[in-house]
């Protein structure tokens, strides 16, 4: 079940809702632990008893360390615990991928499916653990608190990562008002806008530039189908992340944002505080300033920093360009904040968003290209080398096809429309209220008509 469908929207979101209000504070949590099984086991029972054995190893696990604390053994049950996570983190991501690269007739198998939301509720295990043994974090004394933290499903599906240290006291005590739960809906309004008219529509220019092949494709179109790409990664996410906070804020949690205009950037590191902040700010806590002794300028700190973002890469999937991507980024990120930060520092901020964003353009060509060949085909169409000509009437013609959604992707992709919007609605005055309900019910609108059309495109980080 995802969050774009109509079983989700139709029937389980209200039915959830109710049950959850309906029940007494006390048991708050535990229904949340019901309608999260239920939505995880919609999508295959296998999965969800991994999941559920998964939630009760490192609930033991949590015990156990905390346990070891007192005659220091904590850091050797650390270590069996994170290995076995990791051991069915490897496993059940990529399994399928690796007999899926030997041509093996198992991967069809939906057993080899891997299961929605692993790598993210595998990671918030493991920095449970990790911070119940560095003692930043008191091991959950219930099971159902721990279970609720989890595999509660606004977060389950795609982050944000919350840290157990930052987000436990939220399990325990959390404010709910109608204040918050309006805005809650509305959020989640703007977020499935986003995934499923944007990001959908993106999704098909991507395809159709993508389609072309090399003789086709001129320099402009090259980088016009990564621009498109591009944007249908922010859409598909940044839709996702928001309908998440939003419905964090329906059930009474408030969820750090994962997604911040990042086409404003203005450096990587810009970049990445933006972007996936919850993923980076994650290995940056649990993988490079442990491997680096918490000093990024030691002579650990470059190569630490390399394997963090290969390990990032690999996150996503197997694949070589997943490695290579991981690798560009460590690199930028070094030369950004160790070799030319003084130099940075004196660049026009225009000057250095247009390289930011030409360089994010450049790196997103591994992300979407099956194979490290193909990656460097189409950088090369990007360059010039290969393809036909630098601007050819596709392109012009695809510019004009689809000039409207071009303006329209520029403007939501930062905060004008929506401060402007705010400032129209803002303060008192029935007109205001009216028209903001005149939006969002057409919004809710173009969605279901989109969803129930079947033309909604997948959620990006299914693919991976």
């Amino acid at each position: 079940m995802v969050f774009d469908s109509t079983v989700f929207l139709v029937i389980f979101l209200p039915i959830s809702i109710v049950l959850y209000y309906l029940t007494p504070a006390k048991f708050k949590n535990l229904m949340l632990v019901f309608v999260s099984a239920v939505f995880y086991a919609w999508s295959g029972p296998v999965h969800f008893l991994l999941l559920a054995a998964v939630v009760l190893w490192n609930f033991a696990g949590g015990k156990l360390v905390n346990r070891g604390r007192k005659n220091k053994q904590a850091g050797k049950t650390t270590a069996i615990v994170v290995i076995v996570d990791l051991l069915i983190l490897v496993v059940f991501k990529y399994t399928g991928q690796i007999l899926s690269l030997t041509g093996n007739a198992l991967n069809d198998n939906r057993f080899f499916l891997i299961p929605i939301g692993l790598s993210f509720f595998m990671l918030q295990n493991i920095a449970y653990i990790a911070d119940v043994c560095r003692g930043d974090a008191k091991p959950q004394k219930s099971f159902f608190d721990y279970a609720a933290f989890i595999m509660m499903f606004p977060k389950i599906v795609a982050g944000p990562l919350v840290p157990y240290s930052e987000f436990g006291d939220q399990i325990i005590r959390r404010r709910h008002s109608w204040n918050k739960f309006a805005e809650g809906c509305l959020r989640f309004v703007r977020g499935l806008s986003k995934t499923v008219i944007l990001g959908s529509a993106f999704k098909e220019m991507f395809n159709v530039f993508y389609a072309f092949g090399a003789s086709q494709t001129s320099v402009l179109s090259a980088w016009l189908g990564s621009a498109a790409f591009a944007m249908w990664m922010f859409f598909s996410l940044a839709g996702y992340c928001d309908m998440a906070v939003g419905l964090g804020e329906i059930f009474g949690f408030e969820f750090p944002e994962n997604i911040n205009y990042p086409w404003m950037s203005t450096g990587i590191m810009d970049y990445w505080s933006r972007w996936m902040s919850t993923l980076w700010k994650w290995f940056c806590s649990y993988v490079y300033l442990p491997l680096c002794g918490g000093n990024p300028a030691s002579q650990m700190g470059f190569l630490s920093l390399v394997i963090t973002w290969i390990l990032i890469g690999l996150w996503h999937g197997l694949n070589v360009t997943f490695v290579l991507w991981g690798i560009l980024f460590a690199v930028l990120l070094y030369l950004e904040g160790f070799v030319f930060q003084q130099i940075s520092a004196k660049i026009p901020s225009v000057i250095r968003w247009l390289f930011t964003i030409i360089i994010l353009l450049v790196s997103w060509v591994f992300f979407f290209s099956p194979s490290v060949g193909d990656a460097f085909s189409y950088l090369g169409l990007m360059s010039g080398i290969g393809g036909h000509g630098i601007v050819d009437g596709r392109a012009i013609s695809m510019i004009k096809t689809y000039g409207f959604l071009w303006i329209t992707g520029i403007l939501f992709s930062t905060p004008f429309i929506g401060n402007v919007f705010e400032r129209v609605v803002s303060g008192e005055g029935r007109w205001k209220t009216v028209v903001n309900c005149i939006v969002y019910v057409l919004l809710t609108f173009l969605c279901f008509s989109r969803i129930t059309s079947g033309s909604a495109g997948e959620f990006f980080y299914f693919r991976f």
